[in-house]
């Protein structure tokens, strides 16, 4: 089916627009506003698209193309279920970010970062040409490196140089690499990185495991799986939160994960299963026992993050239609809730001027709304019945329980790890004695309306997807089913045989 080729490229070149105009003294002042509304229209957008041509959809049957081809590269975009849910998300979180972000904070310099960011998130999203999604994945990072570097955090700057580097260039190789192929092997291929041509074996030569070897690589560098969750705790602490949460807004090291390597090399996916499930439970729990021993809230949050990576590597290795399905659904869910998170502990920093919760508490007495969203959230994140949490952890939970049971037991001591994480940051941050001075704690403010406003939209997503998961379960469609279309065996439903069939979502838990 032909999408609208306006439509896709509105999605990402809004932001990028907006971000290059609005410049300038006389601007300043206009730059929130301006950025809020396109957001804004960006969500709609998103949120037209999904229903109108993603929601049904699997494996990029929604696509649209503008003809030239140059070396090889064409512009070619489009959605599936996976992207045209991750596209409102990512957006109305970004959009979340804009209004309920410190003021201080968000100056025009960093608002226009924001909106860069996003559009360079949404491209990597919508492009179906490797070499376009290369483009998109390797600029994301670049507003943050250099706002890092305008900031004079030279640590944060050199580890998010790092980070790009050992994220980007497995990735740059394998593009690289596979043009040399397409060239060497004399077949007529005159778009040799057509996304959809590869998944679908449109060409003849079969594509070397070992180029989806750096594909892997650069997905579990960009997620932060143990051993290369470096970066994550720094980047929380360093970082100015509004332009991190925007970088990382969408769960791009699963999305490369399940848009590239999966439907391309489904073969070598399943011959690394056991190491990414051992991999995945490892992640998991380090995250979740360190996180534990911290006393900053901004890296006690960063380590809960890399235990939740865990949990979408494990239920990805899973190798079957619940398990994956799960991961995916977690990674939205998991990223609403640590925008929350992050977004009131950023509250808290700006009122309080520190993230210590020895040096905090008892800020219940004057900040009730703040200390509701706090519990409603981590509730949230520890998959409470009624939360998209539950839905997500129970589908990956399933999907292990057949021939991974042991997993399934470690998936969910962990999650009472977490849960137990959050607890005790709630009591010491909100009920107790406050540990510094009492006047400070008289004078603390409680969320102001915009902020308010955004926890419950936040936590409203959380609740609304836990009570009616059937929109989000649409990434069923597009990634487990699409491997069945495509005849790649091996995702198959716990106690079937490999190449079956897996249920859509309308069969889904």
């Amino acid at each position: 089916m032909k999408t609208d080729l306006w439509l896709m490229t509105l999605i990402w070149a809004l932001p990028l627009g907006v971000s290059l105009a609005v410049r300038g003294r006389m601007l300043d002042r206009a730059v929130r506003p301006a950025a809020i509304l396109t957001s804004t229209l960006v969500v709609l957008l998103s949120l037209w698209a999904f229903v109108r041509d993603g929601a049904e959809h699997a494996f990029a049957r929604s696509e649209a193309v503008w003809a030239p081809v140059v070396l090889g590269i064409r512009y070619h975009v489009g959605i599936d279920g996976l992207s045209a849910v991750l596209l409102p998300v990512s957006a109305g979180i970004i959009l979340g970010v804009l209004i309920a972000a410190p003021r201080r904070l968000m100056t025009s310099v960093l608002i226009r970062q924001i909106l860069l960011t996003e559009s360079l998130l949404l491209g990597v999203l919508v492009s179906l040409d490797l070499s376009i999604l290369l483009l998109f994945w390797i600029a994301s990072l670049l507003p943050l490196f250099g706002e890092l570097r305008a900031r004079g955090e030279r640590g944060g700057a050199r580890m998010m140089g790092i980070l790009g580097v050992a994220s980007s260039l497995p990735l740059m190789g394998f593009v690289l690499l596979l043009g040399v192929l397409r060239a060497k092997s004399g077949a007529a291929v005159q778009t040799p990185y057509d996304l959809i041509a590869l998944a679908q074996r449109q060409i003849d030569d079969p594509l070397p495991n070992w180029l989806g070897g750096l594909v892997m690589m650069g997905a579990l560098v960009r997620m932060g799986c143990f051993p290369f969750h470096f970066w994550i705790v720094p980047l929380s602490e360093r970082g100015s939160a509004p332009l991190v949460l925007t970088a990382f807004a969408t769960p791009l090291g699963l999305f490369l994960m399940t848009r590239v390597m999966m439907p391309l090399f489904p073969d070598l996916f399943m011959q690394a299963m056991p190491l990414l499930l051992p991999l995945g439970l490892l992640t998991a729990t380090y995250g979740a026992i360190l996180a534990m021993a911290q006393y900053d809230l901004r890296r006690m949050l960063g380590y809960f993050w890399i235990s939740q990576q865990g949990f979408l590597l494990a239920g990805i290795a899973s190798m079957n239609a619940p398990g994956v399905s799960g991961a995916l659904i977690h990674a939205i869910g998991t990223v609403v809730v640590r925008t929350g998170l992050a977004l009131l502990i950023g509250s808290i920093y700006a009122r309080t001027g520190t993230c210590d919760v020895r040096k905090l508490g008892g800020l219940v007495r004057t900040a009730p709304r703040m200390a509701t969203g706090f519990l409603l959230l981590g509730v949230a994140a520890v998959g409470t019945p009624g939360t998209l949490g539950f839905v997500s952890e129970d589908l990956i939970v399933q999907g292990l329980l057949d021939h991974h049971s042991i997993a399934a037991v470690i998936v969910l001591i962990t999650t009472a790890l977490n849960g137990i994480l959050l607890f005790l940051a709630f009591q010491r941050v909100f009920l107790g004695d406050r540990a510094g001075n009492s006047s400070t704690e008289n004078s603390f403010p409680d969320l102001l309306p915009r902020e308010r406003w955004v926890a419950v939209a936040l936590f409203g997503l959380l609740l609304a997807g836990g009570l009616v998961p059937a929109p989000l379960l649409a990434v069923r469609t597009s990634v487990v089913d699409a491997l069945h279309d495509i005849e790649k065996p091996g995702l198959h439903e716990p106690g079937g045989e490999a190449g079956h069939a897996p249920p859509t979502a309308a069969h889904a838990p």
